[in-house]
Parts: structure tokens; C-alpha cells; sequence
């Protein structure tokens, strides 16, 4: 393992002090002449909209085969792990991505990358970069939310450990998005080895069913192996790119390689009240937190600094979720569901919603009204039925300042807590 280690980092760093690619460009670590020409992994897999928010070296840098950033689908706060981060094109996006609330991790074993790392990303305080082998990622268990890649992985000597250490340091639910090579068919030795020559070195690439059999086996779920760009080898390129196949083996090359996008996750387990998360009454040291989590879900903060012993929230490594209820007699407003992004799923809404009607209802409320533009359903699901706007008592729209923020259009809906004595 360690000589095929110290192989590729010496390649990748010549390819990074000669600003070459070891991917198609014929300079670093490809030896055969005019394959490049042929094929291109790097080129084209950004958009010009992408790379405009980039510094203008970081595309020349990459040395992937794809764009995992854009199928990962990053939210604000999250934890974001980039195996193989090189130069720091995909560290950039994904800092701007999850913003100043989360955090980004670049993990590479080539000093040279990581010091070009450091000089792309000087001034981005949510990016830290950890010198390490993805097979033994020094990271501790459950403290990822999101893992790419960008062609990394086929060079490992060991791509089983690497998944089963991707699913070790992923949170539950956490999502797993990289772009990879891939085989399409079985191809004989010679030709993997003249293909290798030109896309990264060694001979890493796995076929497509065994790549998802080892992501099925380190315990990831909902598998997806999707082609994005297949390499088409015209006979007569292929004879003088790669002199020594013959007729035959030339057209086994042709359209057996692939770049793909490989998509997994981490399995959800539901976190438990009292071990994972507890739910408390909000405090005025917690409005600014509240506030953030609200404009996240599109919501407004109205009223919650005023009065934040009107709402509770759930701890989970910081407030992840938050619900409030106005009170006028025994009439209360539901109001503020929210749940951050990436904690979404984990049935902290439903539990929220409990809460926050089981303290009203120990409070002498006898009916909860709440207004809704898209969460019918759920409420639905929580025993709300269908209400009218003029069913709310008027000091409960005026005291909650909703009747100024919320549509005419919204949904109103009803709960009916205590029946009234006859």
C-alpha cells in the first residue's frame, strides 16, 4: 500500500508544481503521447457561472473527472468532508455553500497540495485542511453531514476501507456524493493498463456493480451509480495513442470507461430524548440562535425577542429546532416550526409540535389554531383540521403580529385540545 501511496503522491505533486494534470494532459504521470487529445477528464465539468466565483488558477488546479459539489446538494451549517481535496476548487464551493455556520474539511496526503490548498483558500475561516490517507481518515465517528470526492478514490489501493471509513465519520442520514471512474465492462489487463496510463496512474477504476457492492457492504443505502460522461475512443485516435494494442483491444477500450457520479447514505437513527436532544423553554440568550434558524425556514422572527419564554427549543449540538405558541384565554397560535436543514428528518418536528401543545394544554388552552403555506400535510398528520381565518380570535392575530406577515392565501387550521364542560 505504501508504494502505490508514494507513487501517486509524487506524481500529484510534480502535476501540481508543473501546473500539469495527471488526467489527460500527457505531462505528469501519462505516458502515452496524444491521449489527451482524445479524451478529457477535466475539461468542462463546471460551468462558467461556477468558476466565476472561483480564483481564476483553481480550474486550471483540478484534476477531477466530474463535479460532485453540484449534485451534493450543501446546506447552510452543514459539515462538509472533501477526500482528496487537492488544490481547492470543490473546498471553495462548499465553503460558500454551507456558510459561516458550518464547516469544511480538506483531507489530502500531498503536502504540495495541501500548501496550494492554503494559498487558494487564505481568508475562509469555515475551511480546515488535515494532512491523511482516506483509508484511515483522522476523523472522529458521526461528525460529517456531507462527504465528496473528485477522482480520488480509484487511485486507492484499498477503496473498501476507504467507504467503510467514509460511513464511519458520516453522521446519520449523512449524505455520501462523489465523481469517480468507472469501468462498464470487463476490459483485459493490457487494456486497463494503457487507459491507466492516461487516467490517473494506476489502474484504479472499479466497475460500476462493484463500486455499489462495496458501498452496500460498508452500509450505505439508496445506491446510485450514474453514468455522466463516457469515453469514446474512435479506432484510428486509439492506434496512435495506443501503438502497441491491437485492432481488437482497441475496441475493447473504446466506451469501456466512464466518469460517474456515486451517490449513498448513512442510514437514520432516531435520535432519543434525553441522550441525543433535549427540549427546554427558550431564554433571551437563545433569540439571536432562534432568530437565525427562522430565516433559514423562510419564517419570521416577530415577537421572539419580545417574549422568547413563549417558544421552546431542541438542543442537538446547538438549537436545531424551534416552535412557539401565543396565548390570548384558551385560545393559542402555533407558531416558528422550524427545523434546520441538516437535521431535518429526524422527527424533531413532529416532537416539537408535541411539546409545544402538550405546555399549552397544561396551560388551560383549549383550541390551537395555526396558518401554513405548505405544511398541510404534516399538521394533518398531528390531528389539525381544516379552520377559517375569522374562526381566530382577534386579540391572538393582533398579539402575535402574524396577521401582518401572513398571507391572506395561508392555510388555517385548527386542533381542539380540552371539549368544553357542559
Amino acid at each position: 500500500m505504501d508504494d502505490l501511496r508514494n507513487y501517486v503522491k509524487e506524481r500529484y505533486a510534480r502535476a501540481i508544481k508543473n501546473n500539469t494534470s495527471c488526467c489527460g494532459s500527457g505531462g505528469c504521470c501519462c505516458g502515452t503521447t496524444g491521449a489527451s487529445d482524445i479524451l478529457s477528464m477535466t475539461r468542462g465539468n463546471y460551468d462558467g457561472t461556477v468558476l466565476e466565483k472561483t480564483p481564476p488558477q483553481m480550474a486550471d488546479q483540478s484534476f477531477g473527472c466530474g463535479n460532485p459539489f453540484t449534485e451534493a446538494d450543501i446546506h447552510p451549517g452543514e459539515t462538509v468532508l472533501d477526500l482528496g481535496s487537492g488544490a481547492g476548487l470543490d473546498l471553495f464551493l462548499a465553503s460558500e455553500a454551507t456558510g459561516p455556520s458550518g464547516k469544511v474539511i480538506g483531507l489530502d496526503m500531498t503536502d504540495e497540495m495541501l500548501e496550494t490548498a492554503a494559498e487558494n483558500l487564505r481568508g475562509l475561516d469555515n475551511v480546515t485542511l488535515v494532512k491523511g490517507y482516506i483509508e484511515e481518515m483522522p476523523l472522529e465517528s458521526g461528525t460529517v453531514d456531507v462527504i465528496i470526492s473528485n477522482c480520488v478514490i480509484n487511485l486507492s489501493p484499498d477503496k473498501g476501507k476507504v467507504l467503510k471509513e467514509a460511513f464511519r465519520v458520516l453522521r446519520p442520514g449523512g449524505r455520501f456524493c462523489v465523481s469517480d471512474t468507472v469501468f462498464l465492462r470487463p476490459v483485459t489487463e493490457r487494456a486497463v493498463k494503457n487507459l491507466a496510463a492516461w487516467s490517473g496512474c494506476i489502474a484504479g477504476a472499479l466497475q460500476e456493480t462493484e463500486y455499489a457492492d462495496l458501498l452496500k457492504e460498508a452500509g450505505f443505502i439508496e445506491i446510485e451509480v450514474r453514468r455522466t460522461k463516457v469515453y469514446d475512443v474512435p479506432d484510428a485516435l486509439a492506434a496512435m495513442a495506443f501503438p502497441e494494442l491491437s485492432a481488437e483491444e482497441r475496441k475493447e477500450i473504446n466506451g469501456a470507461l466512464a466518469s460517474a457520479i456515486i451517490q449513498g447514505r448513512k442510514p437514520l437513527v432516531k435520535p432519543k430524548e434525553g441522550r441525543d436532544y433535549m427540549i427546554r423553554r427558550a431564554e433571551a440568550a437563545d433569540v439571536s440562535a432562534i432568530a437565525a434558524l427562522l430565516e433559514e425556514n423562510g419564517l419570521t422572527s416577530l415577537g421572539v425577542a419580545e417574549a422568547p419564554e413563549n417558544f421552546l427549543v431542541l438542543e442537538h449540538s446547538g438549537i436545531a429546532a424551534v416552535a412557539g405558541m401565543e396565548i390570548q384565554g384558551d385560545a393559542g397560535l402555533l407558531r416558528s416550526l422550524a427545523v434546520r436543514r441538516k437535521d431535518r428528518k429526524k422527527g424533531f418536528g413532529e416532537r416539537m409540535t408535541s411539546a409545544v401543545i402538550d405546555r399549552a394544554r397544561s396551560q388551560g388552552v383549549r383550541i390551537v389554531y395555526l396558518l401554513t403555506e405548505t405544511a398541510e400535510k404534516f399538521f394533518e398528520r398531528a390531528g389539525f383540521t381544516d379552520a377559517r381565518r375569522e374562526d381566530i380570535p382577534a386579540p391572538l392575530m393582533q398579539s402575535s403580529a402574524l396577521d401582518m406577515v401572513c398571507p391572506q392565501g395561508s392555510t388555517v387550521m385548527k386542533k381542539i385540545l380540552l371539549q368544553e364542560e357542559c
